[in-house]
């Protein structure tokens, strides 16, 4: 089921650390595979920002993105706009079900390589997303669409939201997210 590395216990899969880019920039509209491979990690990344389990953010990544095959994929003006509206809809909508935890063993990787080994986070990177899913539902989301670039008209558009809501949430979920960080004015890390 899982074609990326799953989540240790207690721990979730790495965040790719890659430049930002931006859902606007056009993407390489001949090689679905490429788009697939990179977007994927990307699209994992935000539905955990969003509150998505690791195993639940591939799920949705990999459906979101079967739904973009190829042909469709090459008609959509900002593809990876669309993928993660549609994402984030997919999420909240299977949010509104019951939420399942996967009891079976984790597969191994093609290779016979555990993936249970294959994950570690810094304790930065986890005390992030650990603010991150204390915040309020709409909060959250908001800053899932914020850790990925995107702007806030876009967010808007996604969420269904006026420009000004939008940036208000980020604004509240920012200074959540300083005071449960611990980042205070005149940190360097603020």
């Amino acid at each position: 089921m899982m074609s990326e590395t799953p989540a240790q216990a207690g721990r979730r899969e790495p965040l790719p650390e890659t430049r930002p880019v931006p859902s606007t920039e056009l993407v390489r509209r001949d090689d679905f595979s490429v788009f697939y491979r990179t977007e994927k990690k990307r699209l994992i990344a935000f539905l955990i920002y969003a509150g998505a389990r690791v195993w639940e953010a591939d799920d949705l990544a990999h459906e979101v993105l079967s739904q973009l095959l190829p042909d469709r994929w090459k008609t959509l003006e900002y593809p990876r706009a669309y993928m993660r509206k549609s994402a984030i809809r997919a999420y909240l909508r299977q949010n509104e079900r019951t939420r399942e935890i996967p009891t079976d063993e984790l597969p191994d990787l093609p290779g016979g390589i555990d993936p249970v080994t294959c994950v570690e986070l810094s304790e930065q990177t986890n005390a992030i997303i650990d603010a991150i899913q204390q915040l309020p539902p709409t909060q959250r989301t908001v800053m899932a669409f914020v850790m990925s670039d995107s702007d806030t008209a876009e967010i808007a558009e996604a969420l269904n939201m006026a420009p000004g809501a939008v940036n208000t949430n980020i604004c509240r979920a920012r200074a959540r997210l300083k005071t449960t960080l611990g980042l205070m004015k005149g940190d360097n890390n603020a």
